[in-house]
């Protein structure tokens, strides 16, 4: 269930639509950048400025950002779903197919990513999947 709940929030983090957005100060957007259990906090709409931010540093805009946007989200449902009660996966099984979705996401960023941009939405899923091994008590 923390899986599903962490993923559910990541996903949030991608929508089109960010409600109240707003500007981040450098230093709240200096905090947030290494803060890592902001995906379990329940502040939905931080987390979804963090991952913005996190977006403009790739320096994504128009139909690019939006097809990116889609291409994570695709993704990322795909990952929270991984725990559903009929899929009837053990813990093992979940995170390998949690590695075996992240692949394929990667593999389609990189068609539409720079190597910068790419570095950057690594470096983004790396602390993603850092609050989620660290619910789900995975030593990765």
């Amino acid at each position: 269930m923390n899986l599903k709940r962490t993923l559910l929030i990541a996903i949030g983090c991608f929508s089109i639509q960010v409600m109240f957005a707003q500007e981040l100060t450098a230093e709240q957007k200096e905090r947030l950048e290494y803060k890592i259990d902001i995906f379990t906090s329940g502040e939905k709409e931080i987390q979804e400025l963090w991952y913005e931010d996190q977006m403009d540093k790739m320096k994504l805009k128009g139909e690019l950002r939006e097809n990116y946007k889609k291409i994570v989200v695709y993704h990322a449902y795909k990952m929270e779903r991984l725990d559903d009660l009929d899929k009837k996966l053990n813990d093992k099984e979940v995170y390998k197919a949690l590695q075996k979705q992240l692949k394929l996401m990667n593999t389609d960023v990189k068609e539409i990513l720079n190597t910068e941009q790419y570095v950057i939405h690594d470096d983004t899923w790396k602390a993603i999947l850092r609050a989620v091994y660290y619910q789900k008590k995975w030593d990765n």
